[in-house]
């Protein structure tokens, strides 16, 4: 008895210890966290540029994270060694309150504090195990559902941009999809999680490294270089349009929805291509160089070295 009495104190001790150290470690992730914003936030180029365009055209994708070219997003699923996957940054900058997330809403994303979700209420939707010692909320890495996170679902703008006579790309906003079996399904089922404004995420994605591929390891880029340079693989599942149908909605098979698909995309291809030939024809083109002959003239034949190898006798 007198041994287990010993004990109890020491188990209550590490286990304040470790409190601790994770409000510890929360608080710093805060500070990282706002001061990244105030260091970034005045690079960001916001909306201003899709919102004044003559053309643009809003696309959805949806990223497939079992996919090679998306597979950076996915990994490591466990952080480990300062380094994480793109959904355990989300969420501890959700749990940190330093970005917004919102209700996913069937076609339509709406970012008002009406649609707002607040952390609390994700874990308890979606049966996140956590637990909440005075008031704080802590959760594990390992119970991230970032293994859960197989797919994002990508709205983005293409445009041209008048001032600088520049076709553009850029995110509008990113929602990561939850697979998760339920007892009995044959396949698992997709949960969208939350709509996220890029806008908020950008100067975090501008300070969180990805690794180029399985072929090429270097950790040079970054998340916003990522989504920026179109470096994922994703297929377009709708394109804005007055109805606000997706492509699913009025195609009746996977071969009519696969060639509706590949038409959108072909669209923005020529119109891409279209911008870059009509910059070519405005830039003057460069007078050819014209090189000098510097070869010396034919020596006359009343000199005596004008004799060639082949005149000569031995």
């Amino acid at each position: 008895m007198l041994i287990l009495v010993g004990i109890a104190p020491l188990f209550s001790q590490e286990t304040a210890r470790e409190r601790i150290e994770q409000r510890r470690q929360q608080e710093a992730r805060q500070q990282q966290t706002a001061s990244a914003v105030r260091s970034l936030q005045g690079n960001s180029n916001g909306d201003e540029g899709v919102e004044n365009a003559k053309w643009s055209r809003v696309i959805y994708r949806y990223l497939d994270l079992t996919k090679e070219a998306n597979a950076s997003l996915y990994y490591p699923v466990t952080p480990i060694d300062g380094q994480s996957s793109l959904f355990s940054m989300l969420f501890r900058l959700l749990q940190d309150d330093a970005i917004a997330a919102y209700e996913y809403l069937d076609g339509q994303e709406r970012f008002t504090d009406e649609y707002r979700i607040g952390f609390q209420d994700l874990l308890d939707r979606f049966d996140i195990y956590h637990e909440t010692v005075d008031g704080t909320i802590t959760v594990d890495d390992a119970d991230i559902p970032g293994n859960e996170v197989l797919g994002y679902f990508v709205k983005e703008a293409y445009y041209f941009d008048s001032p600088s006579s520049t076709f553009v790309v850029r995110p509008l906003s990113l929602c990561p999809v939850l697979h998760r079996r339920d007892d009995y399904a044959a396949e698992a089922t997709r949960y969208p999680l939350f709509w996220i404004p890029y806008r908020e995420l950008e100067p975090y994605a501008r300070q969180m490294p990805v690794m180029g591929s399985s072929l090429n390891n270097s950790m040079n880029g970054t998340v916003d270089d990522f989504f920026r340079l179109r470096k994922y693989d994703g297929e377009i599942y709708k394109a804005q349009n007055p109805r606000n149908l997706a492509i699913s909605q009025y195609t009746s098979t996977p071969e009519e929805m696969k060639a509706e698909q590949e038409r959108i995309e072909q669209e923005l291809i020529d119109f891409e291509r279209g911008i870059q030939n009509q910059q070519k024809r405005l830039i003057p083109a460069e007078p050819p160089v014209t090189r000098r002959d510097r070869r010396r003239p034919a020596r006359t034949s009343s000199t005596p070295s004008s004799v060639t190898m082949r005149d000569r006798r031995y």
